[in-house]
């Protein structure tokens, strides 16, 4: 018996071992070669600062409905998670309903990015993309479809700059950093020394948050090892994998201010849920959002959970808002196989409502 386990444990070992190494080399070859596979919607850059660029899409209907939507993406993942490929694309989901979609690209934090505080990618940044799309639509207020971090900043947003925001959609975007998730954890000051960590790395590389990820569910490199050894036939499987691969280890340093303020005012004392987060000296009070808003979470969400998410539409004065909970994870409620027909459709038609609002 003994003979026959060990001899069962070396061919599971040689097996695993091909595995590895085919998931490895098709990784490899993704990373020098994927940028076709990707972000392949038509689009123009309507505006351009430093790394960041806004880029408007071309129309696939007619006509568009008035009110245009800008996405704000997570400002340390890169933003064509929102057009990943032709058939996992939300982006041109909301094109097909004549909406006018527009994608802040924060693009790859530089050395020159370390000294630029949140208030700055908030107010500034984000303020000058939201007048930019203002301008090329000639509108004087928008929908902001904000994703993850991105979320927080448009809820921000929302509540500092309240006439230049026709709609508000966020989309797993947390809001109680309290929350009882791994990250919460990680980031307790007992754990993590944030001033240590951006004093003597400046910009958070990419590498090491790339790293804290994988390190949260480390089995998952494993089964996706193995879930391309046995679909690796499958043309269509094989690009859309490729394309997500390319994605997930594709992210952007955190410029360190920012990081430090997001750490410690949000994680680590839960400011914006106690009524003290400040941006530019003004108080963030999301009792004060009134505008039209859409919350969006997942059930699997171990990245934003679905709790931190929801927290949203308790605390806004919106008369018109709805809460939406899906099953499902961070990513796969964006870009899965059943995203088209669970987040597309119900996110889609709650946007092309508002858009189509004539302002006064």
């Amino acid at each position: 018996m003994d003979d026959l386990l060990e001899r069962w444990a070396q061919l599971w070992s040689a097996g695993m071992a091909e595995v590895w190494r085919s998931y490895s080399a098709a990784r490899d070859t993704i990373r020098a070669t994927g940028r076709a596979l990707v972000a392949q919607t038509p689009a123009q850059t309507v505006y351009a600062e430093g790394c960041l660029r806004v880029l408007q899409y071309e129309p696939e209907t007619p006509t568009q409905h008035p009110i245009p939507v800008l996405c704000v993406p997570s400002l340390i993942n890169q933003y064509y998670v929102m057009d990943l490929a032709p058939e996992r694309s939300l982006v041109r989901a909301l094109l097909r309903r004549g909406l006018n979609v527009f994608m802040l690209d924060w693009g790859t934090a530089t050395a020159a990015d370390r000294s630029r505080s949140l208030d700055e990618y908030i107010t500034g940044r984000l303020g000058r993309s939201v007048e930019a799309v203002r301008r090329a639509a000639g509108v004087d207020a928008i929908a902001l479809l904000g994703y993850c971090i991105g979320g927080m900043m448009s809820a921000v947003y929302t509540v500092l700059r309240p006439d230049e925001v026709a709609a508000l959609v966020n989309l797993a975007g947390p809001i109680n950093y309290h929350d009882g998730g791994i990250y919460s954890t990680w980031t307790r000051p007992e754990y993590l020394d944030v001033d240590l960590l951006v004093d003597t790395l400046g910009n958070i590389p990419a590498e090491l948050l790339n790293w804290t990820f994988h390190m949260v569910r480390p089995t998952d490199e494993l089964l996706r090892a193995l879930d391309y050894w046995e679909r690796r036939d499958d043309e269509t499987f094989v690009r859309h994998f490729a394309a997500m691969q390319l994605w997930t280890h594709d992210p952007t340093p955190f410029p360190g201010e920012a990081f430090r303020k997001y750490i410690k005012d949000l994680y680590q004392r839960n400011a914006l849920m106690d009524g003290t987060f400040t941006i530019d000296g003004q108080r963030i009070d999301l009792g004060c959002i009134t505008a039209p808003t859409l919350t969006i979470a997942a059930r699997r969400d171990h990245i934003a959970p679905w709790e931190s998410v929801a927290v949203l539409h308790e605390r806004i004065s919106s008369a018109d808002k709805q809460l939406i909970v899906l099953e499902g994870g961070h990513i796969g409620m964006v870009v899965g196989s059943d995203a088209s027909e669970k987040l597309w459709p119900q996110l889609g038609a709650w946007l092309e409502q508002r858009a189509a609002i004539k302002q006064p």
